[in-house]
């Protein structure tokens, strides 16, 4: 691609570009014709796709309406035909809701159902006859976080029994012998057992049984499906290939730019005391996979986890002795866990949908013991989630890595918080700007719900949708939502450029972890467990207080180094080359692999060896300190990185010769701490391709032939300072800058060439973002920084604020013809004007007409003098100063609007100016904070976090300062 084709794409980027949207239907409630008027009106706010799911709606027939109804159905294919019919693409969810695979064609009992490995223990001291206790199904299962309830289990399978000795009882539950664990499943006749114990000892009994796990809403009742056993994926296969996708629905589908099915995270519960996840294959793979039989070890691999994987705790503890076998053990059931649901869930799955062109996208292992980073090869789309991250940037490298490796689109479920309706529109920018710094450039806004709903339970401003629990509402309930398309078309912009060619990574990270931590962005209290507010957590804390969790040395980042994580065994691949010095030369391009962690595969170590006998840097780091648990304020530290093998597998002695013969070679280094990488690795003649010296700055490279594309970010948006840094370049060449609020591509000022790199000069403001092209097919070009020259102040301004409030309720009805009429009822919006006189910028709250109360749109008008009319050369920017985070426009003398980045809000105006008098109006839009807040909306909304945390809080806000608060200032700099 050239230059010249770059600035025709980024014009107007086409639809596949631009963010797409989460929609949460009201199950299948909502008529056709507010089915249509949303698609049609998200279309022409610019966004570029609807993924859509059943949510619970209040007060209505679920029978009816529910997911799998034949209203539900309707539905779908109303949606997947007007998105189509506008060329915007479309997803699917595996299920009901968003939490799992589900369907309403089998019971608890059935073996394409979740199923759990159960037990209950008996203490035995001298001999014990008779029936063995079995699995109380019909007690009352333990509250979960998590979504749906247990249904009806009526059946339980005796999978085990194991004698252990007890060496101490602890108040959780015991420490334990394994070297006398005793598999005693052969002694038991029926369900019966005759055993006499040698002292102190616990029999455990395993019986294997459905988890019962519901998802709804349902027509029926949906139950979640087993991810491990093949006749979970095949009974949704054989649902999905039946049942939804009729002759009718598979022609839309066929007709859709971009059909996919989206597998959200994977939050699925256990209910007995065993905690494990089990299939009637789960021991026999064991045993083929691992090359032992798991049964002896069962009673160590007791867990509870009452929300999410990262919460796992084992009752049954072993001495020092014995910690490291166990832990192996441990590693190898989720490693076993894992091939199973890449091997029986996600391939077949995909490879169905492939069948009908639909690809696959998911938030791959999310919530459940298995590696992160492993099935990424097994989707088309990779996904990750601002919500349960927390925008954290380390975070999203996590799965940078198989995205980057196998070429897999990056996208995250975005703006998802617990501040309903509370955040300027800033803040979900900046989780953009952070996602975009790890390569993430597919945006999916979380996200929109119709303002029509059920009646009796839907008031103003709309339908909620996913609760008012959770996420935002990027739909026409905002007042910003007059300026969504300027704003679609600017990410669409910049999601264009970052995905072009391949993207520059400059390291790999081998990380393996059975236990993410992606609750992470839940931890939002401080040291004495007092709630902090998500906009001081994101703005203030972790990254932005400059702590990152997985690779916590800044050093890399610091220098402008990109780097990103996987699973060691993802190297193993056929997809995966090493050549020209470069790991994976058409994807990431890693220039060296850095090996941290105390364990490491002895497969993984010797094809390490293999490629650095051709040449590979490697970089082995001890004394790495990384995130565990955030919420307990868990982290784990590796003393000596490849000190072991992961697995129960007998080859540490075998990883210990293979990285003794490492350490051996030139191009490969150690050091012992952290802070010693970036030394180490330049040591090794590892350079950064784009390097800077920036302590608040995040960049990422992608290179398209000639072009390297720079995306640079300044993330300490609310604790940083203004930074100049120089970034150097590989290469000469011309550099211009894209402005993806005009779409326009310039002459970048401050550029100089040193040594066969160019040296470019970049000035950013806490916030914002830069997005340069280095053209190395054109002439080098220096030029000197430019500084903008004060033309004027702009300090009087005539005031007008839309004020928003509930309107009357609209009432919907829709007759079928089925024997019953569907009613909806869309609350409108009451727009009063208010004047605000004329005078100096001030916020809402302190204008006397306006006041504390009012959320809406301002409109600010003034007029000032230019003498002569711009001339060739010259650049005239109107830079607003601050509009409090609110999205917006600016219009000079009536021309096109133009809209700007919340954080340096600065629009060029050079084209509309003119000599004499020349009229600005700007536009800026608030949250609906100050309305609701005013309405009393909050007071019967709890915190979802202080429920999770066990506490019962409301919903906390006050007043927001809203509006154009300045100073705005006319500047005239040089082209």
């Amino acid at each position: 691609m050239s230059l010249d084709d770059l600035a025709r794409a980024i014009a107007d980027p086409a639809i596949e570009f631009r963010p797409e949207l989460r929609w949460w239907l009201a199950e299948g409630l909502h008529t056709d014709e507010t089915l249509i008027r949303e698609i049609d009106t998200a279309h022409r706010l610019g966004f570029g796709g609807m993924e859509f799911l059943a949510m619970d709606e209040g007060a209505i027939d679920h029978s009816r309406y529910g997911w799998g109804a034949e209203e539900w159905v309707h539905d779908s294919y109303v949606v997947v035909e007007e998105t189509t019919r506008r060329n915007m693409a479309v997803s699917f969810t595996s299920g009901t809701n968003w939490s799992n695979a589900n369907l309403p064609t089998i019971t608890p009992d059935h073996p394409a159902a979740a199923q759990e490995l159960d037990v209950v223990t008996e203490d035995v001291t001298g001999s014990r006859g008779g029936a063995l206790p079995r699995v109380d199904l019909d007690a009352e299962p333990p509250a979960t976080t998590l979504p749906g309830h247990r249904g009806k289990v009526t059946e339980q399978r005796l999978v085990a029994v194991v004698a252990v000795r007890v060496l101490e009882t602890t108040e959780t539950g015991a420490i334990l012998d394994p070297d006398s664990a005793v598999d005693l499943t052969g002694r038991v006749e029926g369900e019966s057992l005759e055993w006499s114990a040698p002292g102190d000892w616990r029999l455990f009994v395993f019986w294997a049984h459905g988890t019962g796990q519901t998802a709804a809403p349902s027509a029926s009742v949906n139950y979640t499906v087993n991810y491990l056993d093949r006749d979970g994926v095949e009974a949704v296969i054989d649902y999905w290939d039946t049942v939804v996708l009729t002759p009718e629905l598979r022609e839309q589908i066929g007709l859709n730019p971009r059909p996919q099915m989206y597998m959200d995270s994977l939050e699925l519960s256990t209910y007995g005391a065993g905690g494990m996840f089990w299939g009637h294959t789960v021991a026999a793979e064991f045993r083929a996979r691992r090359g032992y039989d798991i049964t002896p070890w069962l009673p160590f691999l007791i867990r509870s986890a009452p929300f999410m994987a990262v919460s796992t705790t084992y009752p049954y503890d072993v001495r020092e002795e014995h910690r490291v076998t166990v832990e192996k053990v441990r590693f190898d059931y989720v490693r076993t866990l894992t091939d199973l649901y890449i091997e029986n869930m996600l391939r077949p799955f995909a490879a169905f949908l492939h069948e009908h062109g639909i690809g696959l996208r998911a938030e791959i292992s999310y919530g459940l013991p298995f590696e992160l980073t492993r099935p990424g090869p097994e989707v088309d789309g990779i996904e990750t989630e601002s919500l349960e991250f927390g925008a954290q940037i380390d975070a999203y490298r996590l799965m940078a890595g198989p995205a980057h490796l196998f070429g897999r689109q990056y996208s995250s479920e975005t703006g998802a918080t617990t501040r309903n309706h509370i955040l300027d529109h800033r803040f979900y920018d900046q989780i953009i700007a952070t996602q975009l710094a790890a390569g993430i450039t597919r945006t999916v806004l979380h996200g929109w719900a119709s303002t029509a709903g059920a009646e009796g339970v839907t008031r103003w401003p709309g339908h909620e949708g996913m609760w008012p629990l959770f996420s935002e509402r990027f739909d026409t309930r905002q007042p910003a939502a007059e300026f969504y398309p300027l704003w679609n078309r600017a990410i669409g912009r910049y999601q264009y450029v970052l995905r072009q060619g391949r993207p520059r990574i400059d390291v790999g990270i081998l990380r393996t972890d059975h236990f993410t931590d992606n609750t992470s962005g839940m931890a939002m209290f401080d040291g004495e467990g007092r709630r902090v507010p998500d906009e001081d957590a994101y703005g203030r804390m972790w990254m932005r207080d400059r702590q990152n969790h997985w690779w916590q040395d800044l050093g890399m980042q610091d220098a402008g180094w990109t780097y990103e994580f996987f699973d060691g065994s993802l190297l193993l691949r056929d997809e995966v080359e090493f050549t020209g010095g470069l790991v994976q030369p058409g994807g990431p391009g890693y220039q060296a692999l850095v090996v941290y962690q105390e364990t490491l595969d002895a497969d993984v170590a010797a094809h390490l060896l293999r490629w650095a006998r051709d040449g590979l840097k490697l970089l082995i780091v001890n004394g790495a300190r990384e995130l565990k648990w955030l919420m307990a304020g868990q982290h784990t530290t590796h003393a000596q990185a490849a000190a072991r093998t992961p697995g129960l597998d007998g080859r540490d002695e075998e990883l210990a010769g293979t990285m003794a013969l490492l350490k051996a070679l030139d191009n490969v280094a150690e050091v012992h701490d952290p802070a010693g990488t970036v030394e180490a690795l330049r040591g090794l003649g590892v350079a950064g391709r784009a390097e800077f010296d920036g302590r608040s700055v995040l960049g990422h490279l992608r290179e398209d032939g000639d072009l390297l594309h720079l995306y640079l970010y300044h993330f300490l948006y609310e604790t940083g300072e203004p930074v100049t840094i120089e970034v150097a370049l590989p290469g000469g060449g011309a550099v211009h800058r894209v402005d993806a609020w005009t779409g326009t591509v310039r002459p970048h000022h401050g550029v100089r060439h040193d040594a066969g790199r160019t040296i470019i000069t970049v000035t950013l403001t806490p916030g914002e973002t830069a997005l340069l092209t280095l053209d190395r097919s054109a002439r080098q070009r220096a030029s000197d920084p430019v500084t903008p020259e004060l033309l004027q102040e702009l300090p009087d301004w005539t005031v007008a604020v839309e004020s928003w409030d509930a309107g009357d309720l609209e009432v919907i009805t829709e007759d079928r013809g089925l024997g019953y009429v569907t009613r909806e009822v869309r609350p409108t919006t009451a727009i009063t004007r208010l004047d605000g006189g004329r005078g100096p910028l001030r916020p809402w709250t302190d204008l006397p007409e306006v006041g504390p109360e009012v959320s809406g749109v301002g409109e600010y008008t003034t007029t000032f003098t230019l003498d002569t009319a711009p001339v060739t050369g010259e650049r005239y920017v109107l830079d607003l100063g601050s509009t409090a985070g609110g999205l917006g426009s600016v219009q000079v003398n009536g021309d096109e609007a133009q809209g700007f980045d919340t954080s340096r809000p600065r629009v060029d105006v050079t084209a509309a100016l003119r000599a004499g008098d020349n009229t600005v109006t700007v536009r800026v839009a608030s949250s609906l904070n100050n309305r609701l807040l005013a309405r009393g909306y909050y007071d019967s909304i709890p915190d979802v976090l202080s429920q999770i945390a066990g506490g019962g809080e409301p919903q906390r806000t006050a007043a927001h300062d809203h509006g154009l608060l300045g100073p705005v200032r006319l500047l005239r700099e040089a082209t």
